[in-house]
């Protein structure tokens, strides 16, 4: 049986950072990037395979047994740590649960706690659940929580003439910063990507060039990669996903961050950002849309690149479905 804590106890370990607990939280993904508490970590399962889990429920066919961690945890190297020892105390999280008997089996938080017991040894890593939730606690430490902006970056202010001409060829959008998607994901315009100062206050230590002509104007200085596309309907930018996706994330365990563009950051770069999030966190194209769009709200990928992502969608959740011989049908 998990180790049930108070918000008071999660506080303490928090500050305390030498004992740091690995905090996962299972609410949407979309409500873990609006607010979170310092240090957590999402753990998500993707809302398809949460329907169909709760009609085989529903279905009198049982929930089985629990999701191998592999299905909940997203991370890769966090799920290497776990599985190698390397926590000595997990605190799974969900929106305000008081206890853990309060849970359904087939929700997120139910299914990650029998994962972590059943597959954790217990002598290594003792595993908790935080008594409220993320609700209670962000009402009584609001300063251990983090709060991200779901907006597009608000206009610099204009006040020297020589900036005040810049802007006027300038979309409003673009006035202000890139905007971030995760904390090492950025999605910007050309614009953007020739700032240097712009580059230098969002710490940016590599860029995603993905445009038929942008040029790099940083190379001494950044990362780069360039992904050549045009933005149209006969261009096949589903081909470029796993490069984009090995140098994102090559940049986030670097500790770096990472800026994704193209000329307008509209179609091609936040189609990008839309891949990464779908791969890495599991969530359906329109989640992972109104997700980026709440954070620049000009993104259009054009019709074809629309259906890449949907294919794409299908093949990343399809190793997540088993075959049910009776049926035939997806069940989990």
């Amino acid at each position: 049986m998990p180790v049930e804590i108070t918000s008071l106890e999660l506080a303490q370990m928090v500050r305390a950072h030498c004992a740091l607990p690995l905090l996962l939280d299972c609410r949407p993904f979309l409500a873990f990037c609006g607010a979170r508490v310092a240090y957590s970590h999402s753990v998500n399962w993707n809302s398809v395979l949460m329907r169909r889990q709760r009609a085989r429920a529903g279905s009198g066919m049982g929930v089985g047994s629990a999701r191998p961690l592999e299905r909940l945890v997203a991370d890769r190297a966090l799920l290497r740590r776990l599985r190698a020892g390397e926590c000595a105390r997990v605190v799974v999280l969900d929106e305000a649960s008081r206890s853990v008997r309060e849970l359904r089996r087939e929700s997120v938080a139910g299914l990650l706690l029998r994962a972590l017991q059943e597959e954790l040894r217990e002598d290594s890593t003792e595993v908790c659940f935080l008594q409220g939730g993320f609700d209670e606690f962000a009402a009584s430490y609001p300063d251990l929580c983090l709060n991200t902006p779901l907006m597009c970056g608000s206009p610099t202010a204009v006040s020297d003439p020589e900036t005040l001409s810049s802007t006027k060829t300038t979309p409003l959008y673009d006035q202000g910063d890139p905007v971030e998607i995760l904390p090492f994901l950025f999605l910007g315009s050309a614009h953007h990507s020739s700032r240097r100062e712009t580059l230098e206050r969002c710490g940016i230590t590599a860029v995603l060039n993905v445009s038929s002509s942008c040029p790099n104007l940083f190379e001494q200085e950044l990362q780069y990669m360039t992904l050549r596309v045009e933005d149209s309907l006969a261009a096949d930018i589903r081909v470029l996903f796993p490069e984009a996706i090995g140098f994102i994330d090559s940049v986030k365990e670097s500790g770096g961050r990472v800026l994704v563009h193209c000329q307008a950051g509209i179609s091609r770069s936040a189609t990008i950002c839309l891949a990464y999030l779908i791969h890495a966190r599991r969530v359906r194209l329109d989640e992972a849309f109104d997700f980026v769009k709440r954070r620049r709200h000009v993104i259009s990928p054009n019709l074809a690149f629309m259906g890449q992502l949907l294919q794409f969608e299908t093949d990343v959740l399809r190793p997540y479905t088993v075959l049910d011989s009776k049926n035939g049908s997806s069940v989990f």
